[in-house]
């Protein structure tokens, strides 16, 4: 008599191999990780994890997808309790300083060069919503007076937004070189002064958020 697994077991199953590959994909990249290694990795046989993925691109497809939706619940929560638009913006970087320990940079640019569906997933994402996001976090802190008024808010988050491309760029920042998290934290330290009122420089250093970030 054939068993079938019930769906919340599927699931579950599912949801742990991505977890599992994501952690795997961080640290080592995406190139050279094989679907066998990945086998190996999560104690489990090939056979199995092709109970739910198709094929190695689905899932760093799956895995990259799993991740912005991730962000975005957090940020929603945090969008929703925070008391101002510099702790939103604090709470945010900190989230992502924490998420990006272990990180490989070489990560983004195997997926452009190697997984150009799951790049464009990426990249839509950050064109759509974070680039939204930012502006109207940018936007709010200017009329709470945390953030200068005479910024351009457009222009700004744009630049935020293409600070990856940059700080991910094996030619000037080679991983060898350049841990990804102490880049990060340079730039957040770099935009945050340069878009803080006096108002805003105080609220941050009375702040506990980023503390590890501060100079």
């Amino acid at each position: 008599m054939l068993h079938l697994r019930p769906a919340s077991e599927k699931m579950s199953q599912l949801n742990n191999i991505i977890t599992k590959s994501a952690e795997l994909f961080l640290r080592y990249g995406v190139k050279n990780l094989t679907m066998d290694e990945i086998a190996r990795q999560l104690g489990m046989s090939k056979k199995t994890i092709y109970l739910y993925v198709a094929n190695k691109s689905d899932l760093i497809q799956k895995v990259m997808q799993a991740h912005l939706d991730k962000e975005d619940s957090f940020i929603k929560e945090v969008q929703k309790t925070s008391k101002n638009a510099l702790e939103e913006n604090l709470r945010t970087m900190t989230f992502m300083c924490e998420d990006l320990q272990g990180f490989n940079s070489t990560v983004f640019f195997e997926l452009q060069k190697y997984y150009p569906e799951s790049y464009a997933l990426f990249n839509e994402h950050r064109e759509k919503v974070a680039l939204r996001r930012i502006l109207n976090n940018l936007k709010a802190g200017i009329k709470e007076g945390l953030y200068r008024k005479d910024i351009d808010t457009e222009i700004v988050s744009r630049i935020f937004v293409s600070a990856l491309d940059i700080l991910t760029d094996q030619q000037r920042f080679p991983s060898k070189k350049y841990h990804f998290y102490n880049l990060y934290k340079e730039f957040v330290n770099y935009h945050l002064g340069g878009i803080l009122t006096p108002k805003g420089v105080t609220y941050l250093e009375q702040s506990k958020l980023l503390k590890s970030l501060m100079p």
